[in-house]
C-alpha cells in the first residue's frame, strides 16, 4: 500500500533586486533627461548669440560710413569733411590724431572697452526703438608720442603711411613720375551694444 505525501510550495524570501535595478534605471534616465535639457538650452543660447552678432553688423557699418563722411570730402553728403584739421583731436567727431594709450590686446581703445569709459560726443542709435547703441572712435595710425602737428618730414617717422598707386609708364620725355604724397591710415573701432547685454566690436582701416 502506497502512502501519498502532500507537497507544498514554499515561496523564497524576496530580496528586492528588481526594485534596486528599477531605481538605478530611473536615476540614469533622470540624468539623461537633465543632460538633454541643458544641451538644448546651450544650443538655444549659442544660436541666439550668433543671431545678435549678425544683427550688429549693420549698425557697425553705419558707424564706419559716418566716420568716412567725417574724414573724407568725397564721402560726405554735403561735400564738406567734418574733420577739417587732421593734425589735432576733434572730440565732437570722436577723432584722435594719434593712437590713444590703454588699448587692450585686441586693439580696442580704452574709450570702448566699457560703456562707462566713453566720454566722446557721438553715440548712434541704429533703430527708432534704440535697441542698438553704437559707439565708435577714429584714430590716425600715428604713434602715441608723435608730436602734433606733424610736419611732412616727420610724418613718415611717426605715422603708418601708404604710398598712392602710380602707373608703370613714364611721362613725356622719359622722366620719372612725380613723387606723390603718402596717404595716412585711419583706424575705425566700433562697439555695438544690443539686446540682452550683447556686445560686438568691429574695426576697419580707411585711407
Amino acid at each position: 500500500m502506497r502512502t501519498q505525501r502532500s507537497l507544498r510550495f514554499v515561496p523564497r524570501a524576496e530580496r528586492g533586486i528588481v526594485l534596486i535595478v528599477a531605481l538605478i534605471v530611473m536615476v540614469a534616465l533622470s540624468f539623461a533627461g537633465v543632460a538633454l535639457v541643458r544641451a538644448v538650452d546651450t544650443t538655444t543660447a549659442v544660436v541666439g548669440n550668433l543671431a545678435f552678432r549678425q544683427a550688429a553688423i549693420s549698425p557697425a557699418n553705419l558707424a564706419v560710413e559716418q566716420a568716412a563722411a567725417a574724414l573724407f570730402i568725397d564721402a560726405a553728403k554735403n561735400g564738406v569733411a567734418a574733420i577739417a584739421d587732421k593734425e589735432s583731436d576733434t572730440p565732437a567727431e570722436n577723432y584722435y590724431a594719434r593712437l590713444q594709450p590703454g588699448e587692450d590686446t585686441r586693439g580696442i581703445p580704452v574709450q570702448l572697452q566699457k560703456k562707462s569709459n566713453f566720454t566722446l560726443a557721438k553715440i548712434l542709435y541704429a533703430d527708432a526703438n534704440q535697441y542698438f547703441e553704437v559707439r565708435y572712435v577714429i584714430e590716425r595710425m600715428c604713434v602715441q608720442n608723435a608730436p602734433l602737428p606733424l610736419t611732412n618730414a616727420n610724418r613718415f617717422v611717426f605715422c603708418d603711411m601708404m604710398p598712392p598707386k602710380q602707373g608703370a609708364g613714364t611721362t613725356v620725355g622719359d622722366t620719372a613720375p612725380p613723387d606723390l604724397p603718402r596717404i595716412p591710415f585711419y583706424r575705425i573701432t566700433v562697439r555695438v551694444d544690443g539686446p540682452q547685454n550683447t556686445t560686438a566690436f568691429l574695426q576697419a582701416m580707411l585711407r
